[in-house]
């Protein structure tokens, strides 16, 4: 596991400084304050450059390493996502901004009801949000108990459009199924981008089985949700660790 948090410090760090907005979280109409939003900082381009949950007054903040261009995309339980932008910040410039929710009757049958008390870390981090789309594949944590798979490997492989297969250097990797054939996406690991493929790391070295406490994947840019950028046309498939590992920001 020292590994593993070693990798994320050097691959998948978020700015703390620099180019920054900052602002409320309220809701329409009331301008009510909203606390555990999740805001995620976009750029131009479509990469996620840094993310962060309001405070109990709605507040937050978010920094970008470089002047550019910046939306922000906001999501918070029984509001309806929303986003706003393009910002220009220049060099350490700093931006003020009212951000608005329209509310969203929340709706609490059956699974939702059970993840809202029993795994609040996928609802905040935005993965029920994502599967009640209807879009991607979903591996739930009551899927990964009773699974008979000894590795990460194993939980995904046979997926429909998820392939295994063996590099140059015996390493395992995972390929999905694109317009021109089987692709490399781009891996997270709760919520931070690696470069997994420019490393000598396989799959179970990175996310080994026992702390994986759900799996998502999304093939093909036009079904990656906005939280993970659109830097990739193959596809992205996320792993979210146990609670004790689990970082809070997609």
């Amino acid at each position: 596991m020292k590994r593993l948090a070693l990798l994320l410090m050097l691959v998948g760090a978020h700015a703390a400084s620099g180019q920054t907005i900052r602002g409320h979280l309220m809701e329409f109409g009331s301008d009510d304050p909203i606390d555990l939003g999740l805001i995620i900082m976009i750029s131009e381009y479509g990469d996620s450059i840094a993310s962060t949950l309001s405070a109990s007054n709605g507040f937050f903040e978010l920094s970008a390493p470089v002047e550019g261009n910046y939306l922000l995309l906001a999501a918070a339980l029984g509001y309806r996502e929303s986003r706003v932008g393009l910002f220009e910040l220049g060099q350490d410039g700093e931006i003020s901004v009212e951000f608005r929710l329209w509310p969203q009757p929340l709706e609490l049958e059956g699974i939702m009801v059970e993840s809202l008390v029993q795994e609040p870390e996928l609802v905040q981090n935005g993965f029920y949000r994502r599967m009640q789309r209807g879009v991607g594949t979903f591996i739930r944590p009551a899927d990964i108990e009773t699974t008979t798979a000894l590795r990460a490997a194993e939980m995904i492989q046979g997926l429909a459009g998820v392939r295994m297969v063996v590099d140059s250097n015996g390493l395992e990797r995972v390929r999905l199924r694109g317009a021109s054939g089987y692709c490399v996406p781009t891996l997270f690991v709760d919520g931070v981008r690696t470069e997994w493929g420019r490393l000598a790391l396989g799959l179970d070295e990175i996310v080994p089985l026992e702390t994986i406490y759900a799996i998502e994947i999304h093939r093909g840019v036009s079904a990656i949700p906005i939280e993970f950028g659109s830097f990739n046309e193959c596809g992205v498939i996320a792993f979210w660790t146990r609670r004790e590992n689990a970082r809070r920001a997609p």
